[in-house]
């Protein structure tokens, strides 16, 4: 199955929203990498992630379910920031953190999956040069 096929399956936020402000900033190469999309490789990989549009949509790769949902706001060199993420305010479906704060960790380590992959990418493509040489 491809990538275009798997995002079509993943839909927006259904239920209740709890938003939070977080102003979040993007650079360029996070709005690249985030429209590329995290795809789960293996059982590990807890979240899908995609930036379609100017919406960014974070996934809990096992049941399908949007957690965050958040317009980001792009700005003409290339950045972008979130101003204010949804959370899924449904405690049958997501148990959210007891504070904002502490939702707003949660969505940052989110986030942070993102680079590693990127660094992991990075790290590997390091490696098939020094091979090649």
């Amino acid at each position: 199955m491809d990538d275009a096929s798997r995002w079509s399956k993943l839909k927006p936020m259904e239920g209740p929203r709890w938003p939070i402000r977080c102003g979040h900033v993007f650079t360029a190469e996070d709005l690249m990498r985030l429209r590329e999309g995290l795809w789960p490789r293996d059982m590990d990989d807890r979240w899908a992630v995609w930036l379609d549009g100017e919406t960014l949509r974070c996934w809990r790769s096992w049941t399908g379910t949007c957690i965050y949902e958040s317009q980001v706001t792009l700005a003409e060199d290339g950045t972008g920031v979130a101003v204010v993420v949804d959370v899924l305010d449904d405690g049958d479906t997501y148990r959210r953190a007891t504070t904002d704060e502490g939702e707003l960790e949660r969505f940052e380590g989110v986030l942070s999956q993102v680079r590693r992959r990127e660094s992991e990418a990075d790290a590997l493509a390091g490696v098939s040069i020094i091979q090649e040489a």
